[in-house]
């Protein structure tokens, strides 16, 4: 029993992790270098259009959701949890954001939807969708590896139960 908490424990701190770094490398470009194509991070975009502009619960919402997928993809492979594993399911979620979170915010399949026409600094306005497709994959590899690379190593083969 203690080993299997410890365990969902574990799942979530990973989970918690991977969505930290995707976090600060979208907090960087939204924020400090002004790099993104987007003014605020998706999941705050998601609850704006929502009637919710409190950015603490898309915070939250960006966490919840990165523990979820930490425990789909242990849950999933379980003892045979790889890097490459992780970042097929990356790319899947990527995919979701791409043709259903995308087109849900208002930023359309790949980008290509209505919000560049938008004011400059609308919270939902969205630069390019080259540069929008390029950022969210990049972000979404990275999220990837560093499940992929703490669960191998914390969850994975010869990790006591």
């Amino acid at each position: 029993m203690r080993n299997r908490i410890k365990r969902m424990f574990n799942i979530a701190l990973t989970g918690f992790m991977a969505s930290l770094v995707m976090f600060l490398f979208i907090y960087v470009g939204t924020d400090v270098t002004g790099i993104a194509p987007f003014n605020v991070a998706p999941s705050y975009a998601f609850l704006y259009n929502l009637g919710i502009e409190e950015s603490g619960y898309a915070l939250l919402l960006h966490f919840c959701y990165g523990i979820l997928w930490s425990y789909v993809l242990v849950y999933t492979f379980d003892d045979n949890l790889s890097i490459m594993k992780a970042i097929m399911l990356a790319m899947v979620l990527w995919l979701f954001m791409m043709f259903v979170y995308s087109p849900l915010i208002g930023w359309g399949v790949f980008g290509f939807g209505y919000a560049h026409h938008l004011p400059l600094n609308h919270p939902l306005y969205l630069e390019g969708a080259l540069s929008y497709i390029l950022i969210t994959l990049f972000v979404h590899l990275v999220y990837g590896w560093v499940l992929g690379y703490i669960s191998s190593r914390w969850l994975g083969r010869g990790y006591s139960r």
